[in-house]
């Protein structure tokens, strides 16, 4: 659900990405600063600061070290910025607001900054055009550091440790502790299929909406999106989920994190979203459900050839079945061991071709109209 395909495989492998391009100001745009005390002013130039180091590669620098940001966290994840992760790297800060909160015996300070996409091509109605994000700063070694807004976010939230997975929720949230207990068992079953160790501790952030997932990360889009995803960082031992009818057992989200081991830098979008979406399902669809929806998505558009939609010109509802047939019909031909050998694939279309035909012994045209018509039976 989040974001853009590279920046998926990204936060599976734990790899800093490349975005849009630098276009954005050199330097963010200045807030007012008469009104502020000392203190705040300090807290101002630190994320001042760090902005201008970061301009132009929001999502690249993302895990790369910081002196302005709090080491702790950098520790805790290595994909520290778990808001700027998210922004479009040619998008122009606007600091809107420096304020003081208090945090127990300590001063900290909220700081509030507004993204506006310096891609001209991005301003249409993507989501990312225009955002909000929330960091905090508070005295770290005698100097003020830049923090996230998930661990003051969520600081109350109830907690629940079912095997490796401690379950994070809001105390409105209806937790269901029987769902927590299966998915712990999938992802046991999982594991052992695939050859891989069982899940490493993690912690599973619930949440009723999409909209809540970014919001406790520190991040707010002016698009909303409801209760339709969810989001993976395995190099961050995280899972959050925003689909309460998935909730505890978000399975497509949980295989991102179990079979992480197999993903390479170089492993192909489609297969690092097929398999999930195969295992899994996607968006709230079981397997078969989003097979049906391509299935139905064909008819209407007869001409749409599945080169083309592994392109990427079509959306993931197309994108993620459609790989998820081509492992389906890979599991068919040489069972995991072949679905194993696809993580090698090449995120070059040409590269991942070549292994599905050589794993399928089949040329790529022959596989092209195998796989259509294998969507076509789900319809």
């Amino acid at each position: 659900m989040i974001r853009t395909r590279w920046r998926a495989v990204a936060l599976a492998v734990g790899l800093s990405v490349s975005g849009f391009g630098a276009n954005a100001q050199a330097d963010p745009a200045r807030l007012d600063t008469t009104h502020l005390t000392t203190n705040a002013r300090a807290v101002y130039r630190t994320w001042q600061a760090y902005l201008a180091s970061r301009v132009g590669r929001f999502s690249a620098t993302a895990r790369t070290p910081s002196p302005y940001w709090s080491a702790a966290e950098q520790t805790r994840w290595p994909v520290y910025d778990l808001a700027d992760f998210y922004l479009d790297d040619a998008a122009v800060p606007e600091i809107v607001a420096v304020e003081p909160v208090r945090e127990g015996a300590r001063d900290a300070y909220r700081i509030t900054t507004r993204f506006h996409t310096g891609n001209q091509a991005s301003r249409s109605a993507t989501w990312w055009t225009a955002m909000t994000v929330t960091v905090f700063a508070a005295r770290e070694g005698g100097a003020w550091k830049l923090s996230n807004a998930l661990p003051r976010l969520t600081a109350k939230w109830h907690r629940d440790t079912v095997g490796p997975i401690t379950y994070v929720y809001a105390p409105d949230y209806p937790y269901d502790h029987a769902r927590a207990k299966r998915a712990v068992a999938f992802t046991d079953s999982l594991a052992a299929a695939f050859g891989v160790p069982t899940l490493a501790p993690l912690t599973y952030f619930l949440t009723p909406t999409v909209d809540e997932v970014y919001r406790i990360m520190g991040l707010e889009s002016d698009v909303k999106f409801g209760p339709t995803g969810g989001a993976a960082q395995p190099v961050n031992r995280m899972l959050f989920s925003g689909n309460p009818a998935l909730g505890e057992e978000y399975r497509h989200e949980l295989v991102h994190l179990v079979l992480a081991p197999l993903v390479t830098g170089n492993t192909s979008y489609l297969v690092s979203e097929g398999v999930p979406t195969w295992i899994g399902g996607t968006a709230g669809a079981t397997f078969s459900a989003s097979v049906r929806s391509l299935a139905d998505f064909l008819k209407q558009r007869p001409t749409v050839s599945l080169d083309a939609i592994m392109s990427g010109s079509f959306s993931n509802a197309q994108f993620y079945p459609a790989g998820a047939v081509l492992v389906d019909m890979v599991f068919r031909q040489g069972g995991v061991a072949a679905v194993k050998e696809l993580f090698n694939s090449d995120g070059r279309g040409g590269d991942t071709k070549s292994i599905v035909a050589r794993l399928l012994k089949r040329p790529w045209p022959d596989v092209a109209r195998i796989w259509r018509a294998r969507v076509m039976t789900y319809s």
